[in-house]
């Protein structure tokens, strides 16, 4: 009776079911894994958890909604098959009955729910639909053309978590976090609300990358790259809508 009540509490509640793998949630990985929101943007620094965090949510899904499809999609396949590792080294801890299917991009649970880890490019990531939860890593990065064949595949009810550290100020991320008005309810994890980092090793990262590496990477500021001749903001104010462009003959 008790491991059938512990079950109900797991399946009720996503920090629960952490816990019974072992892991203890920090405030914003707790605030995360219970919201309820269908588009959620996290803007994060780097190894502060988002892997552990996005698995954890996936894995709570694909187990107590039977017939469940979640997709994880990365800038590559290895970085999509990197986070199915951590979904199936989490599935194995929960000690129940062996996957239908266990291969190196997809995971087929007993109950019929697929987790399946695809590239981000267009041809391999059209042909799904009626996904319960579409798992955008390394968002920044993924291309708008992309996102835009992402959006048709996710179920009525379902959700799509994008999560990336910043990349410049450019492209569909940096347009959602810059918008209020979205919809999409956003998170910011520095380095500075994760456990991960004490005060010395965030003076370690700070005199070792470069400042726009810091800032992205660490502080979760969307900055110009150092490459760049013009910022962005200046790029912008040189354009007028009072100017009327010059035609050529």
């Amino acid at each position: 009776m008790s491991e059938l009540v512990d079950d109900l509490v797991a399946a009720l509640d996503p920090v629960r079911f952490a816990a019974g793998l072992g892991f203890t949630a920090e405030p914003w990985q707790s605030g995360l894994l219970r919201s309820p929101s269908r588009r959620v943007l996290v803007t994060c620094a780097r190894q502060v958890g988002k892997t552990q965090t996005t698995s954890l949510k996936a894995l709570h899904l694909a187990v107590y909604t039977p017939g469940a499809l979640v997709l994880i999609i990365s800038p590559s396949q290895r970085q999509s098959d990197e986070m199915l590792l951590r979904v199936k080294a989490l599935y194995r801890g929960l000690g129940r009955a062996k996957p239908s299917k266990d291969s190196g991009s997809e995971l087929v649970l007993e109950n019929g729910s697929r987790i399946v880890s695809l590239p981000g490019t267009e041809g391999t990531s059209r042909g799904f639909s009626a996904a319960q939860l579409i798992v955008l890593d390394e968002a920044s990065r993924v291309d708008d053309d992309i996102f835009a064949s992402v959006l048709p595949m996710v179920a009525s009810d379902g959700a799509i978590w994008a999560l990336s550290t910043p990349w410049g100020r450019r492209g569909w991320f940096f347009e959602l976090h810059e918008d209020e008005r979205s919809g999409w309810e956003r998170h910011k994890v520095t380095v500075y609300e994760s456990a991960q980092y004490d005060a010395e090793r965030i003076a370690e990262m700070r005199a070792t990358v470069g400042s726009f590496a810091f800032a992205s990477d660490y502080l979760c500021e969307f900055g110009d790259t150092d490459s760049q001749l013009f910022g962005s903001e200046l790029v912008r104010a040189a354009f007028s809508p009072a100017v009327e462009p010059l035609e050529l003959p």
